[in-house]
């Protein structure tokens, strides 16, 4: 047996099959930066706020400064099933690319696919392409952007590997992934080398780049274009700088041609509220957050499970939730469940630049825990927000228990997810259970709707004080709006619609109406 030990160790050696590649892959050519946009990879600079090991439930684990014994780092995906890489707040405007290149090595996966994630809505959002592969040794391989059918590749957040239709798990190292694309022809380079912001190179800037969001912090003064300088010494530039926030700025680039033209837009927001949130005066109340009450013990404010980027921070020294890269964010009470069933309604404040529509869920672990024998229960609403406000959110409690929401009694997970998905911004505070008993402020809704359900071709009426209704339906589609006292239900389709009302106090209501 001890001779057969090394002559097997030589027979490996001799057919290759280490199981850890020794070598680095190919140095990619000399691009210039305008021509390539990279996620991992020393040969170019790798654009920033990447996450290489998102928690998407996958069995592997990541490396990312794995040494082949050059010490050139690689990537390693052990036990690899599949795996994302994510850059949801840079995201990338590879539209002019041609091709994503992804090095690989591996000596047992027999099946590897990858796609770029884009969620700017023109085209697919992810076509999986099989890479090939080839055993024990380095493949570059140059995917065209043609395989990856219908996608435009304009907003691309995330990028994905997929082993799963092959041997599973399995091992693979990667290097130099990037996007590219070939250089212009002399005197058609309309890119800039640098474009800079008060001085500053904008965040996440890319020559290939064509469109840039700038957060300007609440009450912030209006940015002004500093710098556009070419790649090109022949091209011009033309700078017009934006008026308002909101409001964009363009660089206008044209080739040393006088035809060839880009145009780069940088879009000013306000990223963060000016002052804090309303302080509320409600008296009946069971809170999870807020300065103004005694708050129950949360376990986590971002689980981790969710696609978020959590900080606590303050406005104006006041205490506020901030979620930034925002698809979907758990808070958990599961050591201490809340008992909600003697309240009426779930209220928040949420202050953002740019979510539509903000799902609200309540779960239920129905006393046993999560999975027990009781099962589980959740429900979630929509609600519709308006941009650059402090939005009041007051959810009836019995709009969950008509949505499934089985019991009050066990709230252990309150989830939010947000509409555009992975680039949420929301500011969240006074987040509190409120009864019957609490009275009504000036920041509470005194406004009512019935008969619910309402048969369609009947009329939906509110009592209060009216001052707007907006009907949406389950996509936050604005259905209906209107400032009377009721609504004639027409022309919609059966389901489930969100109901926001507006009192004359700003005090805002969320609903759920069946439409029958």
């Amino acid at each position: 047996m001890k001779k057969l030990l090394p002559l097997i160790c030589l027979i490996m050696a001799i057919s290759g099959l280490q199981a850890q590649p020794n070598s680095n892959a190919p140095a990619p050519p000399s691009r210039n930066a305008a021509d390539v946009i990279s996620i991992f990879g020393g040969a170019y600079s790798a654009i920033t706020g990447v996450n290489y090991n998102p928690n998407w439930g996958q069995s592997g684990s990541v490396n990312t400064a794995f040494d082949p014994g050059t010490g050139d780092v690689v990537m390693a995906y052990t036990n690899f099933n599949y795996q994302g890489t994510g850059f949801e707040g840079n995201p990338q405007n590879a539209s002019e690319m041609e091709f994503i290149h992804i090095d690989v090595w591996t000596n047992n996966a027999t099946v590897l696919k990858f796609t770029p994630i884009d969620n700017s809505g023109n085209g697919a959002a992810e076509v999986l392409v099989e890479v090939p592969l080839s055993s024990g040794k380095w493949s570059s391989v140059d995917l065209p952007k043609s395989a990856f059918t219908g996608m435009s590749w304009k907003s691309v957040i995330q990028v994905k590997f997929d082993g799963q239709g092959g041997v599973s798990p399995s091992d693979i190292y990667l290097d130099n992934i990037y996007f590219w694309k070939k250089p212009a022809a002399s005197g058609e380079d309309a890119s800039l080398k640098d474009l800079q912001i008060d001085g500053k190179t904008i965040p996440g800037f890319a020559p290939s780049a064509l469109k840039y969001s700038y957060g300007v912090p609440g009450g912030g003064s209006l940015p002004q274009i500093s710098l556009a300088t070419t790649n090109d010494a022949k091209a011009n530039t033309k700078i017009t700088q934006a008026t308002a926030i909101p409001g964009d700025a363009t660089v206008v680039v044209t080739a040393g041609n006088g035809t060839t033209t880009a145009t780069y837009t940088i879009s000013y927001f306000y990223s963060s509220p000016e002052g804090p949130a309303p302080t509320p005066t409600a008296t009946s109340v069971l809170s999870m957050y807020s300065d103004a009450y005694t708050n129950v013990d949360v376990d986590t404010w971002r689980t981790d499970w969710s696609q978020s980027t959590f900080e606590a921070t303050t406005i104006k020294g006041n205490a506020t939730l901030k979620y930034t890269n925002l698809g979907f964010n758990g808070i958990e009470t599961i050591k201490k469940p809340i008992n909600a069933s003697s309240m009426t309604t779930l209220n928040m404040d949420v202050w953002t630049p740019n979510i539509t529509v903000f799902n609200v869920k309540l779960v239920s672990f129905m006393g046993d825990g999560f999975g027990g024998a009781n099962g589980d229960s959740e429900a979630n609403i929509n609600a519709n927000l308006v941009a650059y406000q402090w939005n009041k959110i007051a959810i009836p409690l019995a709009d969950f228990t008509s949505a499934g929401l089985k019991s009050l009694n066990d709230l252990s997970q309150l989830i939010f997810t947000s509409t555009p998905f992975g680039s949420g911004i929301a500011f969240v505070d006074n987040i509190y259970f409120s009864g019957a008993a609490s009275g009504i402020n000036d920041n509470e809704s005194t406004i009512n709707m019935y008969p619910n359900p309402v048969t369609n071709g009947g009329t939906l009426y509110f009592n209060g004080d009216v001052r707007n209704i907006e009907l949406f339906n389950v996509s936050g589609q604005k259905m209906m709006e209107t400032q009377a006292q009721s609504i004639n239900i027409s022309g919609l389709s059966q389901g489930l619609y969100t109901v926001k009302t507006i009192d004359f106090d700003g005090g805002v209501s969320i609903h759920k109406l069946i439409v029958r």
